[in-house]
C-alpha cells in the first residue's frame, strides 16, 4: 500500500497545481476583460495605436496585483 501510496499523492499535487494554475490564469484574463469594460478602455487601441506606455506599466501593475491575490486566494 504504501508503494501505490507515493505516485498518487503526487498524480493529485500535479493535478491540483494545473487546475488551480489554469483557474488563475482565467480569472486574471476575466479581471482584465472587466477591468476593460468598466473603464471603458480599449486596450489594443491604448498599448498599439497611441503607444501609451503610462497605461501599459498600469495594466501589468493591475496584473500582478490581481494575480497575487489569485495565488493567495488559492493557496489558503
Amino acid at each position: 500500500m504504501i508503494a501505490t501510496a507515493a505516485p498518487l499523492a503526487f498524480l493529485w499535487s500535479f493535478f491540483s497545481t494545473v487546475l488551480y494554475s489554469a483557474l488563475g490564469i482565467v480569472l486574471l484574463l476575466v479581471t482584465l476583460v472587466v477591468a476593460n469594460k468598466v473603464f471603458r478602455l480599449n486596450l489594443h487601441r491604448e498599448l498599439v495605436d497611441e503607444h501609451n506606455v503610462a497605461f501599459g506599466v498600469m495594466i501589468a501593475g493591475l496584473a500582478v496585483a490581481i494575480g497575487l491575490i489569485i495565488a493567495g486566494t488559492i493557496s489558503s
